[in-house]
């Protein structure tokens, strides 16, 4: 999630019909239909939907100073390659100054931004799933990595890697954080006695959670891919299922079972790390602990729009359950 700061900046953009001059400002790169374009969205990135021919679209735009280019063009060569394999992904579409990534200068500051093709379907929660749509949602997944193992070591190199989060972790981590500092040792010290082969690493999507996926016609298709890392690949399963489990995982739970055999029947996996899923979301909760602690950079104040203060309490709230979590894994030591 980008700073609550510059999701402010963009939000007083948005007008009572949600309508945004800045985003209109940022589309002239690419054209709309006037009168279409409308927020719908703001977390990692600030999403706008639009039409142009009649036909729907999604902006994507973020400051430069949240995220550097080459993150942005290492992203869109990973979809392109996986178009080219066949995969159900999300389509950028060129500007007319024929490139997929624009620079824009505003009165904001400047902006990277890139425009997607809307995906078809339906996005589906998960208590909505049945064990066959699982097994779908496990296969989508074996099927993304199969192909990432075939992108080349300069393709994957250019994403970030859990050697790089690890180190980010203790760049960032306030010490007083005295619990999240101890679970971060914790943490070393597994992924130190962990057996893993380089077999078992690859670039994996990160974020293959519902919200990432829209059901069409029987399958999966996948969008969002800014957060793409270096990983376990069963890092991945865990990352995607870990609303299904609240900190234990139930090897037992019928829908994980229909996951993981759709996994297997498009992807190989290595059954000793799948017994590890628990640890792979330690890590996870966390990277996302850390990063949400820059997130909330807007002190409390009665003059803040009521959405940011509903959201800044929201992850006020988030912080101190994980607080609360590695307080209980100090404890159990």
């Amino acid at each position: 999630m980008m700073k609550l700061s510059l999701m402010q900046k963009v939000m007083n953009t948005v007008d009572e019909q949600w309508r945004s001059k800045f985003a209109e400002e940022l589309l002239n790169a690419w054209g709309y239909d006037e009168g279409t374009v409308f927020f719908y969205r703001s977390s990692a990135n600030s999403l706008f939907i639009f039409k142009q021919d009649g036909k729907d679209y999604f902006l994507r735009c973020i400051d430069s100073t949240e995220k550097d280019v080459h993150a942005i063009e290492s992203e869109i060569n990973i979809l392109e390659y996986l178009c080219e394999k066949g995969l159900n992904v999300v389509k950028p579409i060129k500007s007319k100054n024929n490139k997929i990534i624009e620079v824009i200068e505003t009165d904001l500051g400047v902006y990277h931004a890139v425009v997607f093709e809307k995906l078809p379907g339906e996005h589906l929660e998960m208590d909505e799933l049945t064990d066959e749509q699982f097994m779908t949602w496990g296969a989508s997944l074996g099927k993304l990595h199969n192909a990432t193992k075939q992108l080349t070591k300069d393709q994957i190199n250019k994403r970030s890697s859990w050697e790089e989060h690890f180190t980010w972790i203790k760049e960032h981590l306030p010490t007083h954080e005295l619990s999240a500092t101890q679970e971060l040792g914790e943490l070393e010290k597994w992924v130190k006695d962990l057996q893993f082969s380089e077999d078992d690493i690859g670039l994996i999507h990160y974020d293959f959670e519902l919200d990432n996926l829209r059901w069409s016609d029987s399958s999966f298709s996948i969008l969002d891919f800014d957060d793409a890392a270096v990983y376990w690949y069963v890092a991945d399963i865990a990352y995607a299922l870990r609303d299904l489990f609240d900190e234990d995982v139930d090897f037992n739970n019928s829908k994980f079972q229909a996951f993981i055999k759709g996994y297997k029947q498009e992807n190989t996996m290595n059954g000793s790390l799948l017994v590890e899923l628990s640890g792979f979301l330690r890590i996870h909760n966390l990277l996302l602990f850390t990063k949400l602690l820059k997130v909330v950079d807007v002190p409390e104040s009665d003059s803040n729009p009521h959405w940011l203060q509903g959201l800044r309490q929201k992850l006020i709230n988030i912080l101190n359950t994980y607080r609360d979590r590695f307080d209980r894994l100090a404890e159990e030591g």
